[in-house]
């Protein structure tokens, strides 16, 4: 599969996540989660993928959960 980012001038051949990190500020109503994602003979790319929402009991399953969504709305 193919997927495309707005930062990079190639597309990404079957990228799989290697790592996630969220981010988020106390109080904030949302938390922005990106990825390192490895695609195109083991290159590593850094790419944003969304705010998820931030509830009181978000953790790693949830942003991988949501990362893996959000992955999705990058295929061409």
């Amino acid at each position: 599969m193919k997927y495309k980012f707005e930062n990079f001038n190639v597309e990404l051949l079957d990228p799989k996540i290697e790592a996630v990190k969220p981010s988020y500020i106390l109080g904030s109503d949302t938390v922005k989660v990106t990825a390192t994602l490895n695609a195109n003979e083991n290159k590593l790319f850094g790419v944003y993928l969304g705010e998820m929402k931030n509830t009181e009991n978000w953790g790693d399953s949830e942003v991988m959960d949501f990362a893996l969504q959000q992955l999705e709305k990058f295929k061409v």
